[in-house]
This record gives structure tokens, sequence and C-alpha cells, in this order.
């Protein structure tokens, strides 16, 4: 190992393995026992990581698989691992959650990735709001939400990386919550009835999607949208909590509801 130590039957210990460096990988870079990393890989190997060959990291295929590698080679343009365990991904939960997140300022909305990705979070999906300060999504930006997502998904211990959707209207992203079942939640500072508590409560499920609107909060027509679609609108409570915090406090809320944050067993 690279860092940490063993347990008794000389297999690394959890707490040794939330240690190791992680990489998610393609499925065809895995070949037999070998593995292949791109040559951005084998730069942060070899540059940034300053990693030699005999050390040992996880990589995971991005469908559930998790191996303990062992590094044979590591040149400036590629680099090449040995495959001594394989056991399936840890670090997912059950509980489901799709953020639907109205786009905020780059930085607060990288932010939202970076740590709903951390939490736990299945998916993002951002989405146009009347309110919203920014309207547009380029591919330099999409690709840079996708890296933080990755590195966000290795750092944090993640078993997969959640998917980035592309850019969607409000309709077009109610619509397909609905139709891909669970409980839509619609956070929203003026709801009165129902706080998130109460919600869960009446919802026995682990799948739900999330919906987070932009600085200037949602707009009245687009909260009658939400329910007229089967979205259930809540609140976090009395205090106003700012855009790119909502959904992280409402995931993690949930996350623990649902009994998520217990730590895990060896």
């Amino acid at each position: 190992m690279s860092r940490g130590g063993l347990a008794g039957d000389g297999v690394p210990s959890r707490a040794a393995e939330s240690m190791t460096h992680r990489f998610f990988v393609a499925p065809d870079s895995i070949r037999g026992d070998a593995v292949f990393f791109s040559a951005a890989q084998a730069h942060q190997l070899r540059a940034v990581l300053r990693m030699r060959a005999g050390q040992e990291i996880l990589v995971l295929d991005n469908r559930g698989g998790e191996y303990r590698v062992a590094l044979r080679d590591i040149l400036p343009d590629r680099a090449r691992g040995e495959i001594i365990e394989r056991r399936a991904a840890r670090g997912e939960p059950a509980t489901q959650i799709y953020l639907y997140q109205a786009l905020l300022k780059a930085d607060k909305l990288e932010w939202v990735l970076q740590k709903g990705t951390e939490v736990g979070i299945a998916a993002f999906t951002p989405i146009h709001a009347a309110r919203a300060v920014t309207h547009g999504a380029s591919q330099q930006k999409f690709a840079r939400w996708m890296q933080i997502v990755t590195e966000a998904a290795e750092q944090a211990g993640r078993g997969k990386i959640p998917r980035l959707q592309t850019l969607q209207a409000l309709d077009a992203a109610l619509a397909a919550a609905q139709t891909d079942g669970g409980k839509i939640f619609i956070l929203w500072e003026n709801e009165t009835a129902w706080d998130l508590r109460r919600a869960l409560d009446d919802a026995p499920t682990q799948t739900f999607h999330l919906f987070v609107g932009p600085e200037g909060g949602w707009s009245a027509s687009e909260i009658e949208m939400a329910q007229a679609y089967g979205a259930r609108s809540v609140t976090l409570g009395p205090r106003i909590l700012r855009a790119e915090t909502v959904a992280i406090v409402a995931a993690s809320a949930i996350f623990f509801a649902r009994g998520e944050m217990q730590r895990a067993a060896e």
C-alpha cells in the first residue's frame, strides 16, 4: 500500500484503504488481470502523486466493480497495473437522490456538484429557471463539471461517478422525474405546511428527486408547474439558506433519515 496499514489477514484495512488513491477507468481499460491508464492518469500517478512500481491503488470501473491494483509500469504517457483483488464496489447509498439544480453562478454550481457528489447524490441535472442569473452551459463548462464530479467521487470513496445530465427546461425535467418514479420534492422557502421531516415520514421510498432553485428563488408559476407534475413543495425551516447550500443540506438530511450515514462495517 502507498499509505496506511493491513488488517490481521494481510488485507488492507478499511481505514487504510480510505487513504489509498482511487481512480475510475473505462471498463475496456481492464483486460484480464491488467489495467491500463490514460496519459492524464499516468501523469497524475508519476508527476503529481510520485508513485512508483509496486505501490497499490484502488481502481473502479464505474459499473460496480472495485479492484486492488499494484502498479507495474509508470511511463510519462501511459501506465499499467496488475489486479490483486476483485470485489464489489462500496461507497454507494441504497437511497437514490437525483438533484435538479437551477443554474447558479459558476463557482457556486461547481461547489454543489463537488459537495453533492461527496454526500452521495446519484445524478445531477442543471435546469433553466426564470430567476437564474445565468442561462447557458457550454461544452467547456460541461467538461469541467464532469471533471469535478469524477475527482470528487474518487476522493469520497464512491463506487460510481454520479451521472451528469445536459441542461434541461424545468417542465422537461419534471416530466422525466415523474416518469422515473419515486418522490419529487421542490425546495421552497415560502412553504408553510410541509417541512422536509414531515414529507419524508409521508414518503416510504428510497428514490427522491430534489428540485432546487436559483439565487433568486422559484417563481410562483414554477411552483405551480412542479405541483402539477406531482411535486411536493417543502421547506428546510425558518432560516433562509443560500442557493448553493440548499441541495447539500436537503440531501444530507434525507440520507441521515434513511440510515445512510452510519459507520461502514469493516
